[in-house]
């Protein structure tokens, strides 16, 4: 009995010595450790190449443990108030594990260009070639051409120097365009093409705002957004193109409801204009009148009748 007393007081002695040292070692390690403060960083991966390979084919897995790094990472350096300088390699090296992951992609340029420290021209240059590379894997992505788009038209020109500044508009409009002609769920994508056509037009693509915003009219359903479509199309182009294009979407919306108005306008498109087969077909038949396959051809033999 006396043993397992001395043993319990013998415990609670240490233990309250080791308290009383944690208590007066405490403060002066925590002011230590504050006062330490990390001054460049260092990147710990090997080449995006080498990852792959180390990733022993759990490539989707590392890619996500990465990206969480890099997103934690990035709040600890703005808490710090210093630049993450390997965030655009970090990224490169996730899209290399897994290229069709699409966050990485959407929010490169924030990542890259929205730090503490004022970004750099190579900043800009990077966070555009990611960008490039998720446009390029996802073709059909809406969003992320959008995104794209007014990276390249508008947040990145005012950063850039003077002599790029055009022409990084110019391709952000071609991608804000590209966009347009593809099926997304944000409401105002339709009015980004219109300032897609007004970049085109400031850009002096004439010819390539009036096959835009043609291409505009012929897949949008909204009449608010056609109206702004032709109303920009009689200021910066001229009365004539814009009467045209009108006319042009009249006789399409005729033709449609006189072979298949019941279909909705992407079926339509896809099914192409009506034609007799029997009269248009060998090659002296495809030239006839009203044997176009396509709207396109159909809308050239159309114009050229009118």
């Amino acid at each position: 009995m006396r043993s397992n007393s001395a043993s319990t007081l013998v415990s609670l002695v240490l233990l309250a010595l080791g308290a009383l040292g944690v208590a007066w070692l405490r403060a002066p390690l925590a002011a230590r450790f504050h006062s330490v403060k990390a001054r460049i960083d260092v990147y710990t991966l090997s080449s995006p190449e080498q990852t792959v390979a180390l990733s022993l084919g759990y490539r989707s897995a590392l890619a996500d443990l990465i990206y969480a790094h890099v997103l934690v990472s990035y709040g600890l350096h703005f808490q710090e108030k210093r630049r993450f300088e390997y965030v655009g390699n970090y990224l490169d090296t996730v899209n290399a594990l897994d290229p069709r992951f699409e966050t990485p992609y959407r929010f490169a340029d924030t990542l890259i260009t929205l730090q503490p420290k004022p970004p750099r021209y190579r900043d800009y240059k990077k966070a555009r070639r990611i960008l490039e590379r998720g446009m390029k894997e996802l073709p059909y992505d809406a969003e992320l051409w959008t995104s794209a788009g007014q990276f390249l038209a508008y947040l990145a020109p005012p950063h850039l120097p003077r002599g790029v500044r055009a022409a990084w508009r110019r391709a952000g409009a071609r991608r804000l365009a590209h966009a347009c002609e593809l099926v997304g769920k944000n409401e105002n994508l339709p009015y980004h093409c219109i300032t897609a056509a007004a970049l085109l037009s400031r850009q002096g693509a004439r010819q390539a705002t009036i096959e835009f915003l043609e291409r505009v009219l012929a897949v949008a359903d909204d009449e608010q957004i056609r109206k702004l479509a032709l109303g920009y199309l009689k200021r910066a182009i001229g009365e004539q193109v814009q009467s045209r294009a009108e006319e042009r979407l009249q006789r399409f919306h005729k033709a449609w409801h006189a072979d298949l108005g019941f279909v909705q306008k992407d079926m339509l498109l896809v099914l192409g204009p009506r034609s007799n087969a029997a009269s248009c077909a060998g090659i002296v038949g495809a030239e006839k009148k009203g044997c176009a396959t396509t709207w396109r051809d159909w809308a050239a033999a159309s114009d050229s009748r009118n």
